[in-house]
């Protein structure tokens, strides 16, 4: 009995050292291979977070940016479009009406003749005694002209009478000699009156 308990001691020894000398340190490995297992884990999960969070902020910023672009291409464009109705209401109210306003007097006989005396007499004050050419618009009546023209404007005239052309209202006065033309034809003082009035109509009906 004495020397199987003997035998039995000296297996519990050998399984002590085994256990002791084996699996504990096997167990605190493996222990010690989870702790930081997790603790990785742990950290790849915090940067994952932080890497998830940054996305969505730059996600915002972007989106903010975008949105500010957005707006201000659309604050542009509405300025581009209100100007292009403006101009398309500007042609359509303004530039016809104006046509109007400066087209029947500008073929008007009796204040053709008046721009002719005023014209003539103004070049004879500054001492120009040049041939001049004086032309009228077809549409007017080129005798009816001549006959409200004082004699000594007449005699002014190289052809001693009005010329007709293609103008479409008002007078050209050509100093021959010198090749100039005074241009009061209709479009031209359509020009002159439209660049004092059309702020004024602007702002009338724009309010600006």
């Amino acid at each position: 009995m004495k020397g199987l308990e003997t035998g039995k001691d000296k297996v519990k020894k050998i399984c002590d050292v085994l256990k002791r000398e084996t699996l504990e340190p096997a167990k605190q490995e493996a222990e010690g291979i989870v702790a930081s297992a997790r603790e990785q884990a742990d950290e790849i999960l915090a940067d994952a977070h932080r890497e998830a969070k940054k996305m969505v902020e730059n996600a915002h910023l972007e989106i903010e940016k975008q949105k500010t672009i957005f707006q201000a291409s659309l604050t542009q464009a509405c300025r581009q479009t209100l100007e292009v109705l403006k101009e398309k209401i500007e042609h359509q109210l303004f530039n016809p009406e104006l046509s109007k306003l400066v087209a029947r007097p500008m073929q008007d006989p009796k204040l053709i003749a008046q721009l002719i005396h005023a014209i003539i007499h103004a070049l004879d004050k500054e001492g120009t005694e040049a041939d001049l050419s004086v032309v009228i618009s077809s549409a007017i009546s080129a005798r009816a002209v001549n006959e409200l023209l004082a004699s000594d404007v007449i005699q002014r005239l190289k052809e001693k009478g009005v010329l007709v052309s293609s103008i479409g209202g008002g007078i050209e006065v050509k100093l021959l000699k010198d090749n100039i033309t005074i241009d009061l034809s209709d479009e031209t003082v359509k020009e002159l009156v439209a660049a004092y009035i059309r702020k004024d109509f602007r702002e009338f009906i724009f309010g600006k």
